[in-house]
């Protein structure tokens, strides 16, 4: 087993003092000699290493350092905008569902003013029958009946119908809640 190890370390040795010591110092003289007669030789290996297959795969120039560096930040600008993208994404998205929302929002409202349309036509029409109603009444007794009403009905009846109609209605009527109706009709005039 010794003589196995003192084989491999003998073998070893003779492998590092005849090819690897030499090799070395001879790397070592042609770059002092070629450095005295003026020749950059790492320029030169560079230059000449990039058209050699295997050591041009080991030497690096200056212009792969900066194709290198222009990938590199034309990935990052890349990234940047796949990030720019997906929150300009998340935001369409977001406008999206508001105007879904006010979509809705609009619909139920016109729902509802169709809704209060209706109603207030339909009131309209209550009071304009109420109005002939009331004109086809004995005075007196329309009076009476109005008294006991809520004004603002009574209001609407009283626009509905025309000035001599109104007048003889009113004249029936207790002389304070004729001049309180009276007053608060000019007031509705005045405020259309």
């Amino acid at each position: 087993m010794e003589q196995n190890k003192e084989a491999n370390t003998s073998k070893f040795q003779w492998f590092l003092f005849v090819i690897i010591i030499p090799v070395i110092f001879a790397i070592t003289l042609v770059l002092i000699v070629s450095t005295f007669a003026g020749v950059n030789p790492i320029e030169k290996a560079q230059e000449y290493g990039s058209q050699m297959p295997v050591v041009g795969s080991f030497i690096t120039t200056s212009e792969e350092e900066t194709q290198e560096q222009q990938i590199a930040n034309h990935e990052a600008t890349i990234q940047d905008q796949k990030a720019t993208i997906d929150e300009l994404e998340a935001t369409i998205s977001t406008k999206d569902q508001e105007i879904e929302e006010l979509s809705n929002e609009i619909t139920q409202l016109t729902e509802q003013l169709e809704s209060q349309e209706e109603a207030q036509a339909t009131r309209e029409e209550s009071i304009s029958q109420l109005a002939r109603s009331f004109t086809e009444m004995n005075e007196e007794n329309a009076a009476s009946v109005m008294a006991n009403m809520e004004q603002s009905v009574v209001l609407d009846i009283l626009e509905g119908m025309n000035d001599g109609e109104r007048g003889t209605i009113l004249a029936e009527m207790d002389a304070e809640l004729a001049a309180t109706l009276s007053n608060a009709l000019v007031q509705r005039s005045n405020g259309k």
